[in-house]
């Protein structure tokens, strides 16, 4: 017995300073708590006054706002007490402004209403006799007997609803002495003074009254009643014509926000942490045993998540194929089969599928990618790679010991593969896709091999040139190509800095009489090195480079002082035309540098390529082209007839002239049926009073054709070829010289 007894008190003696240490706990823990209580009631009292006291400020601010106004209109009437409705209408519409709360205002002579404002929806209130309704007669009285402003409400309104009402008594001078004239009452609307006050924006619930403590629930007009028993914080908005008490109390109640139990929480942790170490000193060692397991497990997740951290970035999330980064790492790491493999690239993109994306959205472009990415992971055999690249492009990798015929059957078989029809949304759509190919060469075998996929880029650029659905393979002329493309870029902007671009011009001849109608500005190049280049050489470089703006820039300015030297010398040159491009047409600045030509209306017309995406830039021509046309600048539709643009779409910024392309005038004099084509073409511009104007004319035979078939305007080498301004000149010197000797 005594043994057991001696036991206990050992068992108890050894958890006696757990036990001290948990009381001494709970007794702090209780403090603390009770401390933290009351300093976070102080808190949100404080936060809460805070709040209520902007909103008192704002609700006083607004009020004397409005009764300022209203002061204003009651002056303006004291000074002309006789006014009728119409003055005291133009008069309220000046002081009433948008931003106050007044909705209307009602005057009242004799305590009679006469006049409104805004008389729509008031008109109710005229006659109203403040004297016998008894819903406002109270107010009315008090405001004449004390001559003081009244302020009552929420009051119903005869015209209907409620509203604050602002009653000002009016006197006018009547000698020596002061007359009452009569009541002018400002309408408060109530929902917008809340609103604007800050009172339906916040989280605190509210109540005003007209007394400080209020005991029927009447004399509360906003709120309850019982927010005056919550112990609420209370402020006052003190005007000279009354005073309303505002009391505020959260909604949820006081505390609510206190995090008491989260205090008690950490608390009560912080106890058990210092608890805890002297009961748990005898599980120490089996602690330590289970730390060590669960590191161990730990260790074997954290290289489970690295090894799928490294598979996803190297991997694409939609397609689940190699990413552009596993492409980079194989090119850099080559893990070849046999060491007499050279490796083959193949460079993919799809021709169809922005317009699949377009018209089904990302899903359907999702969807086309999810399955040209199954069949090019079908093709793949051993050894092999299909990967997507980026956006709708893909690389298809392969190795092989004799790499061209491999690379070119490939080439074939995936262009095949992705030339048949794909399931999107219930619907078979074509994709197909253009091929750049490029393989490791014996001459090159081992060296980098990032060349290699700039090599596949480039074969790739060129199938895109020739078509869709097309294999290029990539050759030593197509890295010449690509340098010399880069020499001329380099050079093009080289160009254009150092004035190199000059205009030549060709002109335009009346159909009927031969005599010069006009002439069209044209872009040459005089390269230092290789002479005189035309168009076709740099339109496409200046295109890529995004200077195609500039270029046409710069010939308007040339085209113009020639056009003004013309004149100068007597020449009769009636207009010039110059090309204008989609970049010109949507620089901002385009509108004010035409704005300051001092040109003649009719003098210069700008030429639109119908190769222009009128669709895509269909809301930047709706807003330039009426204003260039305003400016007196004339409009034409160039290579009319080359392109996919419809005649509704030209027609719709009804221009001057119709331009057709030289391949459809140059057939006409053996093919009937391109005759009646230009015939209709004709046609169409006279239906629209349009002129037409024929390029490519070659021969005379040309020009009498088209001359027959109502053509208006001639342009081609039959008549004149482009030609410096010094030639120009010279030209029409001869012409005029001649026409002197035939006459």
């Amino acid at each position: 017995m005594v043994r057991s007894l001696t036991g206990a008190v050992d068992r108890t003696g050894a958890f006696a300073p757990a036990i001290f240490a948990a009381i001494i706990a709970i007794i702090v823990v209780s403090v603390a708590t009770n401390w933290r209580l009351e300093r976070s009631l102080a808190d949100e009292r404080s936060i809460v006054a805070g709040e209520l006291a902007t909103i008192s400020s704002r609700l006083q601010t607004n009020l004397n706002s409005n009764v300022k106004l209203l002061q204003g209109l009651a002056a303006g009437i004291a000074v002309d007490p006789a006014m009728d409705q119409n003055r005291f209408s133009k008069l309220a519409a000046q002081i009433l402004q948008p931003d106050s709360q007044l909705r209307s205002f009602a005057a009242a002579p004799g305590m009679v209403v006469k006049w409104v404002y805004p008389e729509k929806g008031n008109e109710k209130a005229i006659g109203l006799d403040y004297r016998t309704n008894e819903k406002q007669r109270d107010s009315a009285m008090l405001a004449r007997n004390t001559h003081n402003i009244v302020l009552t409400g929420p009051v119903d309104l005869v015209q209907g609803g409620t509203a604050f009402v602002v009653r000002w008594p009016i006197y006018v001078t009547d000698g020596t002495s002061q007359v009452f004239w009569g009541l002018l009452s400002g309408l408060i609307d109530i929902p917008r003074l809340y609103r604007e006050s800050g009172l339906e924006s916040t989280d605190l619930e509210i109540a005003i009254s007209t007394v400080p403590e209020p005991d029927l629930p009447k004399k509360v007009f906003l709120g309850s009643l019982q927010t005056f028993s919550k112990k609420p914080v209370k402020a006052s908005v003190d005007m000279t014509y009354g005073r309303w008490t505002l009391a505020a109390a959260p909604k949820g109640g006081w505390g609510q926000k206190s995090e008491i139990g989260i205090f008690e929480l950490y608390a009560s942790l912080l106890s058990l942490c210092v608890v805890a170490p002297i009961i748990w000193v005898g599980f120490l060692t089996k602690s330590r045993q289970r730390t060590i397991e669960k590191l161990r497990l730990h260790k074997k997740k954290l290289v489970r998540a690295r090894q799928r951290l490294e598979y996803l970035s190297l991997h694409d999330a939609l397609t689940g194929l190699p990413n552009r980064r596993f492409v980079d790492r194989m090119i850099s790491q080559p893990p070849r089969p046999d060491p007499e493999d050279c490796l083959i690239l193949i460079h993919i993109d799809l021709d169809r599928f922005k317009e699949i994306n377009d018209t089904k959205g990302h899903a359907g472009g999702d969807a086309v990618l999810q399955a040209t990415a199954s069949r090019l992971a079908g093709l793949a055999g051993p050894n092999e790679v299909a990967a997507r690249i980026g956006g709708d492009e893909f690389i298809f990798a392969s190795w092989s010991a004799n790499p061209e015929p491999k690379a070119k059957a490939l080439a074939g078989l995936i262009v095949d593969t992705l030339e048949k029809t794909i399931l999107v949304d219930d619907v078979e759509c074509v994709v197909g896709a253009s091929v750049g190919v490029a393989w490791e060469t014996p001459r090159a075998f081992g060296r980098d091999l990032s060349q290699l996929l700039l090599n596949a880029d480039l074969a790739l650029y060129e199938a895109k040139k020739t078509g869709r659905g097309r294999a290029a393979v990539f050759t030593e002329e197509l890295r010449s190509a690509a340098i010399l493309s880069k020499e001329l870029a380099d050079e093009f902007h080289h160009a254009l800095d150092c004035d190199e671009l000059v205009a030549f011009f060709q002109p335009q001849f009346d159909a009927n009489t031969l005599a010069i109608a006009g002439v069209e500005a044209l872009a040459r190049w005089d390269h230092p090195k290789k002479g005189l280049l035309g168009p076709n050489k740099f339109l496409d470089v200046a295109e890529r480079l995004g200077r195609s703006g500039d270029m046409d820039r710069l010939i308007l300015q040339k085209a113009l002082f020639e056009l003004t030297r013309w004149d100068s010398l007597g020449m009769q040159i009636p207009r010039v035309s110059v090309n204008i491009s989609a970049r010109r047409l949507a620089q901002a600045n385009l509108l004010a540098e035409l704005s300051e030509l001092p040109l003649a209306r009719g003098r210069l017309c700008f030429e639109l390529l119908e190769t222009i995406s009128f669709e895509h830039l269909q809301p930047v021509l709706n807003e330039i082209i009426p204003a260039v046309k305003e400016l007196g600048i004339e409009i034409e539709i160039d290579d009319f007839g080359t392109e996919h643009a419809s005649i509704v779409s030209l027609l719709r910024f009804e221009p001057r002239r119709l331009k057709i392309d030289r391949e459809i005038i140059k057939p006409i004099i053996a093919s009937p049926s391109q005759r009646r084509l230009v015939s209709s073409i004709i046609e169409i511009g006279r239906s629209q009073n349009i002129d037409i104007v024929a390029e490519g004319v070659e021969t005379m035979e040309h020009a009498k054709i088209l001359k027959d078939l109502g053509c208006h305007l001639l342009q081609g080498y039959a008549l004149a070829r482009p030609m410096t301004s010094e030639q120009l000149i010279e030209f029409c010197r001869a012409k005029n010289e001649r026409l002197t000797e035939a006459s």
